[in-house]
């Protein structure tokens, strides 16, 4: 089974969006909707190094109190009113990095 490392290799329609890459600090607005809610894919890069360990990503829904969780490597699907990702802890680095996807 192949791993999904880009927006391409996904099955259905997407519409690219932009990259990811915030800080520990502050955070990235990834996006704010006005009327309706949209949902889009996020995916945490892993590192560029094998050796090294990543941060994971922090996902802010919506001005949730609880905000998501994601590991290097993996992709999350988040349908929201505003969407926002900074750097979490653990890796060598202060940030993240990644992409992001409309899917609908």
């Amino acid at each position: 089974m192949a791993t999904k490392t880009s927006p391409g290799d996904a099955v259905g329609i997407q519409v690219p969006a932009g990259r990811l890459h915030a800080g520990r600090n502050r955070w990235q607005t990834v996006f704010v909707a006005l009327d309706k809610p949209s949902i889009y894919r996020l995916h945490n890069a892993a590192p560029a190094r094998p050796t090294e360990q990543g941060n994971v990503m922090i996902v802010e829904v919506d001005g949730s109190k609880r905000p998501l969780h994601v590991e290097p490597g993996a992709s999350i699907d988040v349908m929201a009113k505003r969407i926002r990702v900074k750097a979490g802890t653990g890796g060598v680095t202060q940030t993240v990095e990644g992409w992001y996807v409309f899917v609908s």
